[in-house]
């Protein structure tokens, strides 16, 4: 059996997701698309991003293709897609036919894509155990960790970067004219020229302060424009956010606390390691699984309350669940390619 290597496996997605956009565009779904499209879904959570990336560019297209010139040429294309893309249904060995349909699409992409190229933010990603170092167009440099996917788009006026999921540390070039903002959910993080990162996690969000200044704020509203800035107690963030600090915010409440941060802990990531210091279980969890195909569950909310310290080494997860096992009262079992974490006395902790 052919292994698809990681780049394979995201360009065989993303010509689904177009398969399914042009399905989309056509009419309404039958029940059995339906569930077709939500079992895709299930395969990877990153499907539902390139689908959405995928609409996106079909709607920019459209707007640009709807002159009078670009109709005929439009229609040849998406009927070309149309019978590729039953065929793939009836058989889905013939990836000829859709590559050719899909070329077809594209010189009508090409001829109206300079505007649709210019509105949509360009998309960096990591796969599991994957690192990479992103060198952005203004000269600031993105470090992304494992799991993470980062848009970016730089406009006359601002530099604008969401970061969708997983972590990513910044290094800003100075531009006092144009703020780099790094959205994260409902918050957002400014900074003219500086060192940090931003970490996405269930239920929160961390800055880490390297060097220099940034201002944290919430953006519930989805307008920078109209963001206030996120308070520890009754002080703006930015004001007790010090390089060396880490800001961990709730995404759900207005719980915000600022800790020191210890350099060479922070930066660890970076060299391929996870240090845990008295951390929760449950978060070193998710951080564990960005590293690794097989992943971990928490089956008892006791045990995502306990507490660890310790060095693994990044995407190594046989060693980190002999570890907890080992010093916390922590039983590990396979269930469904999954290992599940529990109390090893079988009550709940």
């Amino acid at each position: 059996m052919t292994t698809l290597s990681p780049e394979d496996r995201l360009d065989q997605a993303r010509e689904e997701a177009a398969l399914w956009c042009v399905r989309l565009a056509d009419d309404d779904l039958t029940h059995e698309e339906h569930a077709r499209l939500h079992a895709w879904f299930e395969v990877d959570e990153a499907h539902r991003g390139l689908l959405d990336e995928a609409v996106a560019a079909w709607r920019a297209v459209e707007e640009q293709a709807a002159r009078p010139g670009m109709i005929a040429l439009r229609g040849e294309a998406l009927e070309d897609l149309r019978r590729a893309q039953r065929g793939l249904w009836a058989r889905p060995s013939r990836r000829p036919a859709v590559w050719t349909a899909l070329a077809a699409c594209l010189v009508v992409s090409v001829a109206a894509g300079v505007a649709w190229k210019a509105s949509l933010p360009d998309v960096y990603r990591t796969t599991e155990g994957e690192r990479r170092i992103v060198e952005l167009a203004d000269g600031s440099r993105a470090s992304l960790d494992s799991a993470t996917v980062l848009k970016v788009k730089y406009e006359s006026g601002r530099r604008r970067l969401w970061l969708d999921k997983g972590r990513a540390k910044f290094s800003v070039a100075k531009d006092p004219l144009r703020p780099f903002s790094v959205a994260a959910g409902e918050k957002l993080v400014v900074a003219t020229g500086t060192v940090f990162s931003v970490e996405r996690l269930t239920g929160q969000m961390r800055v880490v302060l390297y060097e220099g200044h940034v201002a944290v704020l919430d953006d519930r509203n989805g307008r920078p424009d109209g963001a206030v800035p996120i308070k520890v107690g009754t002080t703006p963030a930015e004001k007790v956010l010090t390089p060396d600090h880490e800001l961990v915010t709730s995404t759900s409440t207005d719980a915000t606390v600022v800790i020191p941060a210890d350099p060479g802990r922070a930066r660890s990531w970076e060299n391929g390691q996870l240090v845990f210091q008295d951390e929760p279980m449950d978060l070193a969890v998710e951080r564990v699984n960005r590293y690794a195909r097989g992943k971990l569950r928490i089956g008892d909310p006791g045990v995502g309350r306990l507490r660890i310290s310790g060095v693994f080494t990044s995407g190594d997860t046989e060693a980190f669940v002999d570890g907890v096992t080992a010093v916390l009262p922590v039983r590990a079992e396979a269930s469904g390619g999954v290992t599940v974490l529990t109390s090893a006395t079988g009550k709940k902790i």
